[in-house]
Order: structure tokens, then sequence, then C-alpha cells
């Protein structure tokens, strides 16, 4: 999926392999992995049985702290993850960095260093 120009994100969604850990209540934690972020939320891949739009979660990746969200869409095997607060762009940058996928352009015998959704 490409940015738009009416496009409703705070931010690019950069494309990420990332494990985390989803917390929807004290007593129920578990391991998701993301597929892309942006400044105001995520993809996590797989385990959509585990989630209902509406609810609200906490989410713990890379080095940062609870990151509380809320799920927007579950479809297509994914989930849509609006973070309350937006993520800070330097935050985005160190996840970039650590976390980035390389992706192939199309028509291209070069890869990109990383795609931006």
């Amino acid at each position: 999926m490409k940015e738009t120009i009416n496009c409703d994100r705070l931010g690019r969604r950069l494309t990420v392999l990332l494990h985390g850990r989803c917390r929807k209540s004290s007593w129920e934690v578990f391991d998701v992995e993301l597929d892309n972020i942006s400044e105001g939320g995520c993809c996590v891949a797989g385990g959509p049985d585990q989630f209902q739009s509406g609810q609200l979660l906490s989410l713990r990746f890379a080095n940062l702290r609870n990151i509380d969200a809320d799920v927007r869409w579950v479809r297509d095997g994914k989930v849509g993850i609006e973070f309350r607060v937006p993520l800070k762009r330097g935050v985005i940058a160190e996840l970039k960095r650590a976390y980035g996928i390389a992706v192939g352009v199309p028509g291209s015998r070069r890869p990109a260093l990383f795609t931006n959704r």
C-alpha cells in the first residue's frame, strides 16, 4: 500500500520485522510480530483472532516503554493498531535503522534500503 495525499496517517509506514509483547489485561500477555510502523500506529501480522476492533491494549517493543493503543481494524490476517500518543520522529528513525527491512524495487535489480508505505 502506498502513501496517498489524503492519507489520514500521521506518518509514512516503515516496513519492519519487530518482535513485541502485547498486554490486553494484567493476566493476558502474548508475543506479537510487527510488520510495519509509523508515528501513529503499527500493523501486527498474524493472530487476528486474539484482537477485536475497538479493544484497548498496551504494546512493548524494541527498547521502548509500554505504548497504550487501540485496535482499529482486523482483516486479512493482520491487525491495525493506533497509538494513543504518537511516537516521535526520532524514535521512528531509530527503529528504521535497527529494524527496517530492505525490500526490492519493482523493475530494478538493486534493492531499496527501506520501504516506507
